[in-house]
């Protein structure tokens, strides 16, 4: 190979050495995707982003205890897709929430799996079929 086009190699490859990988995790790594749990409680906080969307939500624990739970979704454009805007659900609104749990023991952490308003049925599912209803 030529001095010239070693440089023109070295060249490109420090050039595209700079560009944004493209990765994400899997919740299974994060959340035991075996099971699910139940959460009731008040939405104190709601976050609509990417990449995943977050759901604030203070829930009474076993022991009288307030536990502010983060209960972690898709994406703000995927949930708009799917009826869920800021408009959907609001902060005061009772819900009951169905997720996965966090893997680490003690945590008050969930991914979403299902959403409900409580004082009137309204609901949102991530799997087929399930959108804000």
């Amino acid at each position: 190979m030529s001095r010239h086009l070693r440089f023109i190699a070295l060249a490109a490859a420090v050039m595209l050495s700079g560009l944004p990988a493209a990765a994400h995790h899997s919740f299974g790594g994060t959340y035991n995707v075996d099971r699910q749990i139940t959460i009731t409680g008040t939405i104190v906080q709601l976050t609509l982003r990417a990449p995943h969307s977050f759901v604030y939500v203070e829930a009474q624990a076993a022991d009288g205890s307030t536990a502010r739970w983060t209960v972690e979704g898709a994406s703000a454009q995927q949930f708009a897709q799917q009826g869920f805007s800021k408009d959907a659900f609001k902060v005061g609104d009772p819900v009951e929430i169905v997720g996965n749990p966090s893997r680490s023991p003690n945590s008050t952490r969930a991914r979403l799996i299902r959403i409900t308003r409580t004082s009137d049925g309204k609901s949102w599912g991530s799997r087929a079929g399930e959108a804000v209803n």
